[in-house]
């Protein structure tokens, strides 16, 4: 089982939109790995696009949720964001390892830029989400590695994810259809 797919199957486990811990990266040199981490052949570049940040464009591995500063809360790009996400699929970061910056460094540059434009209605859910899905990436999709999330707190966030993601902007996360 590639590694996408331990990760997904890990955020259904926690109740998690499988738009959070989508992640894209493409094969290009590998920057400069962070001590005691393995070298990534893939550089993470986002999948979707804001007005901060093309789709395509490299993230920087050192400080991925950067622009997310650049950002302010917008419906449009919000559910622009979610529906670009469920656009991607399933072939987004090809060949990536459980333990790939590449993976950690695109998932935090996107929960940080989704979180920026949340509109008030899924802002607080993606609190609670967020930090979950950096630790379920961060541990390489291995939910005995994953410490102190609540998991009711999870689910009802996702829950509340889900439902607004469907009412304001027609995304349907659970079956991937936009």
């Amino acid at each position: 089982m590639s590694i996408w797919n331990r990760v997904r199957v890990a955020c259904a486990a926690l109740a998690l939109a499988a738009t959070a811990a989508a992640c894209s990266g493409t094969p290009a040199p590998a920057p400069t790995p962070v001590p005691g981490s393995p070298a990534s052949a893939l550089v993470a570049v986002r999948w979707w696009s804001t007005t901060a940040a093309q789709a395509g464009s490299t993230i920087d591995p050192k400080d991925p949720e950067a622009l997310a500063g650049k950002l302010h809360t917008s419906q449009t790009q919000y559910c622009d964001m979610l529906r670009q996400t469920i656009s991607a699929g399933r072939s987004i970061l090809p060949n990536v390892t459980a333990n790939d910056p590449a993976l950690l460094a695109s998932t935090r540059a996107f929960v940080a830029e989704l979180r920026a434009v949340a509109p008030p209605t899924a802002a607080g859910p993606w609190r609670v989400l967020g930090p979950a899905v950096l630790a379920l990436v961060g541990s390489g999709g291995d939910l005995a590695k994953v410490k102190g999330i609540d998991a009711a707190a999870v689910q009802e966030a996702a829950r509340v994810v889900a439902a607004d993601a469907k009412r304001s902007c027609g995304v349907d996360l659970s079956s991937g259809a936009a």
